[in-house]
């Protein structure tokens, strides 16, 4: 049996820099408006305090709006099981989703394709590498349709069922872990035909 973790392409930990942005400037605002309150300054000092708690409303501001914007689609790990008896595929959180599965004889194929990945999935715009199980129809898939599989059938025009059976890796850190399936297909699978797509010229 192999179980190998899939890196998704957006961690779950959010960034600390808005964070950071909220402390700094929530410091940068309370620290001059206190000094104004408690200290007789002159006008060229209270004008040097105002513009410091300006600075602390924006750089605050833009943390917390960083802060309140939606976490990506894909900011967990997808795990993927193969073993004698077929392919399991985990791509939800702890408390979102659960296994998909298929059994050798009803997958068509293994397929690793460059996709256009967009928001919400990921911040930017990108070419990602997909690892997707190929079946011959939906039924033979035993799966709990999740928010992700759902979002992605919709995106891609495939069901959702389909969609349980893709996993969507960070293009940096991806590609060992792929390797690793191929190198297991090819040696328990052999029949199984994976077709590999070449990274797009951007």
């Amino acid at each position: 049996m192999l179980e190998v973790r899939l890196p998704s392409p957006v961690g779950a930990l959010r960034s600390p820099w808005p964070y950071a942005a909220v402390l700094v400037g929530t410091l940068l605002v309370v620290g001059p408006l206190a000094a104004l309150a408690s200290q007789g300054l002159d006008s060229l000092d209270r004008l040097d305090a105002l513009m410091i708690v300006l600075a602390g409303v924006v750089m605050a501001g833009w943390g917390l709006r960083e802060l309140g914007r939606p976490t990506s689609l894909l900011r967990h790990d997808a795990v993927l099981r193969l073993d004698e008896s077929g392919v399991a595929v985990h791509t939800g959180g702890a408390r979102d989703g659960g296994w998909a599965h298929v059994a050798w004889p009803d997958l068509m194929m293994v397929e690793v394709a460059w996709w256009e990945i967009v928001p919400p999935y990921v911040e930017e715009p990108e070419h990602l590498p997909v690892l997707r199980f190929v079946t011959s129809f939906d039924a033979v898939i035993r799966a709990q349709p999740t928010e992700l599989s759902q979002r992605l059938g919709h995106s891609f025009s495939i069901t959702p069922e389909e969609a349980s059976l893709v996993a969507i890796l960070d293009g940096r850190i991806g590609e060992k872990p792929l390797a690793q399936v191929r190198q297991w297909l090819a040696e328990h699978q052999p029949e199984l035909p994976i077709d590999v797509g070449r990274r797009p010229e951007l």
